[in-house]
């Protein structure tokens, strides 16, 4: 668990020069850290809708979960955020990331509604875990080749009865792979030939299948939204400033179909870049850092008021509860 205390501000595309500078100046970072993300927005399969009853409370509650992963193809590389995207003019197209054999890692997120009242920051709660391999990544060209090893095994012991008798318990023992194998040495024994030195079979690639939105079907949870984010990350002591802005998916009904990425637009055409000035927090930290942490946060707030105006966000847009969001 993760307690993460929040400020968020706006600026336009003509302010982002003079805000990155005045960062740079002030947190000493130089080189900012881009960033790059890709995001899908899931839904739980079956909605959990208890039964409502005079005198009983009902605790569970079901989540909207993010998925997270690095972006990181030519077209993150290439954008440039200091230049306006233009709708029409700006061609951004994204490779399909289900579609190529590399096998991301995912950050699973699910975040808790922020804390009520009226206090100088926002403090949220959130749960997440990072998946680094899913059970259902195969290997296609593996599992064909063995199901036809095996079908061919179960033909020779239907012809050859009293034979498959007498080698049974060899059979047990070793894979299809040694079986071939070891067909091949007694080929070469027998003969009294040298070692072939003929052309060799080509190995063909093998085909992995990216299988994540499998998992995600197999955990209960279905995909309902998805978006691109790009951006840079200073560093101020316990606190992380990211200035970014948000893609969405561009279904232009005049894209031919050969075209090949993904094209992207801006969430807000505007070119309005979000800022998040926060601190997180693990699990069982003393109140009196997070009301340090608190206090670092104001006083930021108050050394960039004439920059841009970090202010709490309204807690009801940053409810990820399902029930409160059909």
């Amino acid at each position: 668990m993760v307690h993460q205390l929040l400020l968020c501000a706006s600026i336009s595309q003509q302010n982002y020069i003079q805000t990155v500078s005045t960062l740079q100046a002030l947190t000493g970072v130089l080189d900012p850290q881009e960033t790059a993300t890709y995001t899908l927005l899931t839904k739980p399969h079956n909605i959990f809708k208890p039964k409502f009853e005079p005198g009983k409370v009902n605790q569970i509650e079901q989540y909207y979960m993010r998925c997270t992963t690095t972006w990181n193809d030519s077209a993150a590389q290439e954008l440039n955020l200091s230049k306006p995207i233009i709708p029409g003019k700006s061609d951004i197209r994204v490779e399909r990331l289900f579609s190529g054999k590399e096998v991301k890692h995912w950050t699973l997120q699910v975040s808790d509604i922020p804390n009520a009242g009226k206090n100088p920051v926002s403090a949220q709660n959130f749960y997440e875990s990072t998946l680094v391999h899913h059970h259902t990544a195969r290997r296609v060209a593996e599992k064909e080749e063995s199901r036809d090893i095996a079908q061919k095994k179960e033909g020779s012991q239907g012809e050859n009865a009293p034979q498959a008798k007498d080698n049974e318990s060899d059979l047990m023992e070793i894979d299809p792979e040694d079986v071939s194998k070891g067909t091949d040495s007694k080929t070469t024994t027998n003969n009294d030939a040298q070692p072939q030195d003929g052309p060799k079979k080509e190995e063909q690639p093998i085909d992995v299948k990216d299988s994540f939105l499998q998992f995600l079907e197999e955990l209960g949870y279905d995909v309902v939204n998805q978006y691109w984010a790009k951006g840079i990350r200073f560093f101020h002591g316990d606190i992380v400033i990211e200035i970014f802005k948000i893609f969405v998916r561009d279904d232009d009904p005049e894209a031919s179909s050969a075209d090949s990425g993904i094209k992207l637009k801006l969430l807000d055409e505007s070119n309005t870049f979000q800022i998040k000035a926060f601190i997180n927090y693990p699990k069982g930290t003393s109140v009196d850092l997070i009301n340090q942490g608190t206090k670092s946060l104001v006083k930021m707030k108050e050394l960039l008021h004439n920059l841009f105006e970090l202010d709490v966000p309204d807690r009801m847009f940053m409810d990820a509860r399902v029930n409160r969001n059909k």
